[in-house]
């Protein structure tokens, strides 16, 4: 099997327009009705998970953005109809930042083996702003790809590879400041993530006073609050920049660990086994900036059970967790839902707005909201069972009662977008 060769003839050309009733459209046709539209996914079906690979999603007031392996495409809400499409500035797309800051982006591209640019691009006008070239890792396994950690705060990408970390303007690509750890101190980056206003780092240092987390100005790369941290796990990750939480895993049992924001221990708290598998990854294409399946909303942490089977079914099902950051209590466990995997769309001050994601062949998928107080579900809509599991393991937006999903890889899905609009039904 060939994982992330340049390929010819793929999404490109095929995803030109949306569709209704499920099938391809004629290049050049219109797309929908407003009330429900897809994009066909090529190589659905086949074991060539990496052609359609998206890298990152957006949602503007006027289009949806997918950025995938061959190029950045703009389907237009109303209609479903291409409203703009970027082609790789290289063979191939390896990167982007999972969201907007300011209607900006960027996307990193290479050859086939290293993923060694940047480019800013501008989802308004759908126009690549500026290129530059950036440190890459070249891949020493045929087929496969190393690339740079991605992330998004206020006007900055910043980026992480090799124990480094770069930042980027979003508005012309000039490097605000760069970070390293010094493997001569015997130091090395855990983990990293980002806020509008924070980048927060687990700095591993065996011989300079153990493991550090560490809060950084993204504009500056200024220390802000550091802290010392006891000894952690192999399994360690940053969940969170704001708050911060970090997440340890040792013998199925996890440890989440909650900091302020002056970098000072909230609370500490241990779960059952939690589903902490990415959603965004494939063979052969190291370093993405993983999407897991939890959110956060204020002092509430919502986590997903590990799934299981389904007895007499070929489908698993999990249940949503709510945890209190500040006492590490767990208030609920979700009820009311259906023997399913519900994928979070966001969390607010009424609970956890969910997909169950269905099956195509025997259950329509659901929009649900899992009340704050209980966990208990209540059902918005329906919709369309032919998109069932399409919702598996992608990023799904709602605004008004539309439901728009875009798929990371093509496992169990046969469209990159679908869009529907639950109060035209």
């Amino acid at each position: 099997m060939v994982l992330l060769s340049v390929s010819t003839g793929t999404a490109w050309f095929v995803a030109t327009t949306g569709t209704t009733g499920g099938g391809i459209a004629a290049f050049g046709d219109g797309g929908g009705d407003g009330a429900e539209w897809d994009v066909p996914l090529p190589n659905a079906g086949s074991w060539d998970f990496t052609t359609a690979l998206a890298f990152g999603s957006w949602l503007t007031d006027k289009v949806v953005i997918r950025a995938q392996k061959d190029g950045v495409l703009a389907y237009d809400l109303a209609s479903g109809k291409r409203s703009w499409g970027i082609p790789s500035p290289g063979a191939q797309l390896c990167g982007a930042t999972p969201d907007l800051s300011g209607g900006k982006a960027a996307i990193a591209y290479g050859s086939s083996n290293s993923c060694d640019h940047l480019a800013g691009i501008d989802a308004t006008t759908g126009k690549l702003t500026w290129k530059i070239k950036i440190p890459a890792e070249k891949s020493t396994l045929a087929n496969s790809i190393n690339v740079p950690r991605i992330m998004s705060a206020d006007g900055v990408a910043v980026t992480e590879l090799d124990d480094a970390v770069v930042a980027y303007r979003l508005s012309d690509g000039h490097k605000l400041w760069s970070a390293a750890a010094s493997p001569d101190d015997g130091c090395h980056i855990k983990d990293i993530n980002t806020a509008p206003t924070r980048v927060a780092v687990i700095l591993d240092c065996t011989f300079r006073g153990g493991t550090r987390l560490q809060y950084l100005d993204p504009k500056t790369g200024k220390i802000t609050k550091q802290a010392t941290l006891g000894q952690l796990s192999l399994m360690s990750s940053l969940l969170s920049a704001s708050p911060a939480i970090i997440r340890s895993e040792s013998g199925g049992q996890n440890n989440f660990t909650v900091y302020s924001d002056a970098a000072t221990k909230v609370t500490e708290f241990k779960t059952p086994e939690v589903d902490m598998l990415a959603m965004n990854t494939v063979a052969m294409v190291n370093g993405l900036f993983e999407q897991h399946r939890y959110t956060i909303h204020g002092d509430r942490l919502y986590l997903a059970t590990f799934p299981e089977n389904v007895p007499q079914s070929m489908r698993s099902r999990n249940k949503a967790l709510a945890y209190d950051l500040k006492t590490g209590k767990q208030l609920w466990v979700s009820s009311g839902t259906q023997d399913t995997i519900l994928t979070y769309i966001r969390a607010d001050d009424q609970g956890l707005l969910a997909v169950e994601t269905g099956d195509r062949r025997d259950l329509a998928p659901r929009l649900i909201r899992l009340d704050a107080a209980t966990g208990k579900a209540t059902e918005l809509a329906t919709l369309p069972q032919k998109y069932g599991t399409e919702a598996e393991k992608a990023r799904v937006f709602e605004r008004n009662g539309v439901v728009i999903t875009v798929p990371w890889t093509s496992v169990a899905t046969r469209y990159a977008v679908t869009y529907v609009n639950t109060k035209s039904n």
